[in-house]
């Protein structure tokens, strides 16, 4: 008897080296699946709040209604402008500065001249209101925001719904170059009509058009349920986000709080605050066997030499950063006064920001990317709203919260996302470390040139990456 179970006994242990391990991996599977789905679905808590003055009201609902908006001038504004530019005190620059020590005070006094003389604010304000400007109160504060339609759209087209953030020193006039590029492309020469977009561009809270938040703590991640709000009352349930600088914390944020809602999400700026031993390890290798560690030839063009490129150029970048992050109204204060000052402090950050090198010339390389006109309409939309202290004040509520700025970055983002890495852009993110925060990197471009202020420098570029990405994401 014992013999004849000895063929069954091995027969079954036959099934058992065969079924053990095979319900081993579908269990092992179905654990994977599960860990990875909840991180999937971890986001941010969108909570509430109220940036109003005074305490939040406790009966009446919030007025929801969309107000047309236009941007209006006065002779005395313009004649208190005039007169404060009439009493500018020079500053004699030391010989050979160039940008060096910071704006170079012989071309501001040129920039100061043509902004007396020749610059035409009327004539600008018509221009800024060739769109569509809006208020709308979230939270307490009027939320102002430009929303630009296509003119015509053929039978049968979907237009995608685009939110574009701006950062610190811009602000949604950065956007004015490339708005037509997006809503008409195909009257552009960019594709035939396949990806059309209306385009909506809000101001952060605190900057140009924007109520300033009158509590403590409005952040990133504040601003992003705003704007989620905003979205939501235009009548949108999905949408494109795109943003840089600033932007690009607060549209990644929105994607880690409702990632159902976003359907993509593209940055022209990535900041990732991960720090370790396996980071610098990658850092060392990196210089000498980039392809051991994920990086391509292009990212160690663009990292290497690390100390000068990583550390030196940021350290000289970043004093405003400090500043603001402290103590941001002890110098706002000067600035929010004196108009050249503001001028000094804001174009500056358009010269190294735009090219590192234009940091080596008298004019700070200024007139070669942009138009004074231009310059002067983004100073004047701080200068005319009184916004450049509540501006700088972000970054304290920000840096005091999260000094690296990687608190949310357990929060991974998992909607598809795109990345333009642009040559002069202050920090460079290769993808292999861009991918430990955005897990669903659909498109990942090394842009020709430009710096910073993408779409203000190179709507056209940037346009075209938008647009391939999105073309990416609705093909799959």
């Amino acid at each position: 008897q014992t013999i004849s179970c000895l063929p069954r006994s091995f027969e079954y242990s036959q099934k058992n080296a065969v079924l053990v391990p095979v319900a081993a991996l579908g269990v092992g599977g179905m654990l994977l699946y599960w860990l990875r789905s909840g991180r999937k679905i971890e986001t941010i808590d969108m909570g509430d709040g109220w940036w109003g003055s005074g305490d939040r009201p406790l009966k009446g609902k919030e007025d929801e209604s969309i107000r047309p908006f236009k941007i209006e001038t006065s002779d005395k504004e313009i004649e208190d402008l005039h007169r404060r530019l009439d009493h500018f005190r020079f500053t004699p620059h030391v010989e050979g500065a160039a940008f060096h020590y910071g704006f170079n005070s012989t071309y501001l006094r040129k920039v100061v001249a043509y902004w007396r003389n020749r610059f035409d604010w009327r004539k600008q304000v018509e221009v800024l209101n060739k769109y569509p400007h809006f208020h709308t109160t979230i939270e307490g504060i009027d939320i102002h925001f430009i929303h630009v339609k296509p003119s015509y759209v053929p039978h049968g087209q979907a237009v995608q719904p685009l939110l574009m953030v701006h950062g610190w020193p811009g602000s949604f006039y950065e956007f004015y170059k490339i708005i037509p590029l997006l809503t008409e492309p195909a009257r552009h020469g960019l594709n035939e009509g396949d990806v059309v977009f209306e385009v909506i561009c809000p101001s952060i809270p605190g900057y140009g058009f924007s109520e300033a938040p009158h509590q403590k703590g409005f952040d990133s991640v504040a601003t992003a349920r705003i704007f989620h709000k905003l979205m939501n009352r235009l009548g949108f349930k999905e949408y494109y986000l795109q943003g840089g600088d600033w932007g690009s914390r607060i549209t990644t944020n929105m994607a880690q709080m409702l990632p159902r809602s976003v359907k993509g999400l593209h940055l022209n700026c990535v900041f990732i605050g991960k720090q370790g031993l396996g980071r610098m390890i990658c850092i060392m290798l990196g210089a000498y066997v980039p392809w051991l560690v994920g990086l391509s030839r292009e990212d160690a063009r663009r990292f290497y030499p690390f100390m000068q490129k990583n550390v030196y150029d940021v350290l000289r970048e970043s004093g405003y950063l400090h500043i603001q992050a402290t103590k941001p109204d002890t110098a706002g204060c000067g600035l929010n006064d004196s108009p050249v000052g503001l001028a000094a402090y804001i174009l500056e950050k358009f010269s190294t920001w735009t090219d590192k090198s234009f940091l080596h010339k008298g004019d700070g390389g200024l007139e070669s990317k942009y138009s004074l006109d231009e310059l002067l309409t983004n100073v004047m939309i701080y200068w005319v709203t009184s916004s450049i202290v509540s501006s700088m004040r972000y970054y304290k509520e920000n840096f005091s919260k999260d000094p690296n700025l990687n608190a949310y970055s357990r929060y991974g983002i998992y909607v598809p996302t795109g990345i333009a890495a642009f040559p002069q852009e202050i920090l460079h993110t290769p993808r292999v470390w861009a991918k430990d925060v955005y897990k669903n990197i659909i498109t990942y471009t090394y842009m020709p040139s430009g710096g910073h202020f993408a779409a203000f420098e190179e709507p056209k570029l940037l346009a075209q990456d938008i647009m391939q990405f999105v073309r990416k994401v609705e093909q799959l």
